[in-house]
């Protein structure tokens, strides 16, 4: 099935291995996953999840840094969601070839998805996002539950890259939406969150974001950036 995605999407990977076929595009280490479903294994899905390739392997733990993109289904639903897609078509017997929502699907859709991160400075900002972002019939899959993780990926990202842009950009959000409660505790704030995620990432990163990891403190002093 892997071949047949390739001829589909009209692209050559990098790397085949299973039903994952890797494109690497500069920074940028693009994955195509094809997937059994767990309950109904006549069935199955594609998902498309773009890396950074320098913090790929050392934040492994953590899922990468990096933006899943979604796709719509063969009903036509285009509505970004916060649960991971259902599987979506019919796994073909034997060497039956794939059903024509498959071919049409992965046609249309595979492309544009594994296209949609343009560099390392785009991921950063559709990291940021504060909902998913729509481009040629896709979308990134951005859980509203995720923000202080998905803001911290972000300044680790732009550190890695030197992007004093990006870095720029992740303060001035957590600076507006550093007090909100995130949590059932009204206590827990967003920049809490951030504080601790960023103490794990540093760790398994080898990145310092320990003034990241202060805005524990009552008063906290937020990262200045030149």
């Amino acid at each position: 099935m892997a071949d047949q995605f390739v001829e589909l999407i009209g692209t050559a990977p990098a790397g085949i291995d299973g039903g994952t076929l890797t494109f690497v595009r500069g920074s940028l280490y693009t994955t195509l996953s094809i997937w059994k479903d767990r309950h109904d294994r006549s069935a199955f899905g594609w998902m498309v999840h773009t890396d950074h390739a320098g913090l790929r392997d050392r934040m492994d733990g953590f899922g990468g840094v990096g933006i899943r993109i979604d796709h719509p289904s063969p009903s036509g639903d285009v509505g970004p969601s916060d649960v991971p897609p259902a599987a979506c078509y019919p796994w073909p017997a034997g060497s039956a070839p794939l059903a024509s929502e498959v071919t049409i699907g992965v046609t249309h859709y595979a492309p544009p998805c594994l296209g949609f991160v343009r560099d390392s400075h785009d991921l950063g900002l559709l990291l940021l996002a504060d909902s998913s972002v729509h481009r040629d019939g896709v979308w990134s899959f951005t859980p509203t539950n995720d923000e202080p993780a998905r803001l911290a990926k972000a300044i680790l990202l732009a550190r890695q890259c030197g992007d004093q842009g990006l870095e720029r950009a992740a303060v001035d959000k957590l600076r507006n939406r550093g007090e909100e409660p995130v949590a059932r505790r009204p206590d827990y704030l967003f920049r809490h969150a951030v504080a601790d995620w960023s103490r794990q990432y540093a760790k398994a990163a080898g990145i310092d974001l320990s003034d990241l990891a202060e805005l524990k403190r009552k008063y906290p002093q937020y990262p200045e950036i030149p």
